[in-house]
């Protein structure tokens, strides 16, 4: 039966990691968010001496930086949580097809009942929910530590930001189960991915920096992940619907290079 659903067979393969996965993200949640109270009078005298460089490799602006909402954004949304989740799905993302594929494990996978679109779109699915589950440890972490630290955010703009660095998360996980298909290589799936992903980054960080970049800062999913900052303004709809649509453009390629792949 495991075998039949992949869904359930990819979410129970993860389990363990998930749970640590889980407690690391709230445990640094809570170290991060725990010092506010002590820096928070001198948190704005501190940011204003930040060179732009330095803000603009945050992916912030410098005005309300000295806001709880500011550090938040410094310290959690701007590099580390985005990090975390990218680096999670590029992970299950490289093994779901080109990792078995290394590991001798999905010739056997495909010899059962199931199509290879299928085991594609439940595996992809089964590291989707893989990651809520850590998205909703964190987020709920992050609602009772903003309390008990005295940080005052609304609870939908937190929901908002972490949505969208969810969503982030999804668009690179497709990048690497695309890469993964086309290539059947673990290590190169998940180096084609990471590369994306720290293109992405800095092109949407020294666009502030550099004026002939600043024309392609549109183009970067990591300005759709906070170019509308949404821990202060909530999810824009349009760079919501461009993560989305990025996504499913790669599953859907992933879809059609898996079918038509050789695995002999």
């Amino acid at each position: 039966m495991r075998l039949r659903n992949v869904f359930v067979k990819t979410i129970h393969d993860r389990r363990h990691g998930l749970l640590w996965w889980s407690v690391g993200i709230g445990l640094l949640t809570i170290a991060t968010l725990s010092v506010w109270p002590s820096v928070r009078d001198e948190y704005q005298k501190l940011i204003q001496n930040y060179p732009e460089a330095l803000l603009a490799f945050f992916g912030v602006e410098r005005g309300g930086l000295g806001s709880a909402a500011g550090y938040v954004q410094v310290e959690l949304f701007s590099l580390m949580v985005p990090l975390l989740l990218i680096g999670y799905m590029i992970a299950g993302g490289s093994a779901a097809t080109a990792g078995e594929q290394e590991a001798g494990t999905l010739e056997f996978l495909l010899a059962q009942p199931v199509s290879r679109r299928r085991v594609l779109l439940e595996k992809y699915l089964g590291l989707s929910a893989a990651l809520a589950v850590i998205s909703i440890a964190f987020v709920v972490v992050l609602i009772i530590s903003t309390r008990l630290f005295a940080l005052d955010i609304g609870i939908p703009n937190l929901l908002a930001a972490t949505a969208s660095a969810y969503m982030l998360g999804l668009l690179f996980g497709a990048v690497t189960l695309l890469a993964g298909c086309m290539t059947g290589h673990r290590a190169l799936a998940a180096g084609i991915a990471s590369a994306a992903a720290v293109s992405a980054y800095l092109l949407s960080t020294l666009a502030t920096l550099v004026a002939g970049l600043k024309r392609f800062r549109p183009l970067s999913p990591f300005w759709w992940y906070s170019g509308h900052d949404p821990l202060r303004a909530g999810l824009e709809p349009l760079h919501v619907g461009l993560l989305l649509v990025a996504t499913a453009v790669c599953i859907t390629a992933a879809v059609v290079a898996f079918d038509r792949r050789d695995l002999a």
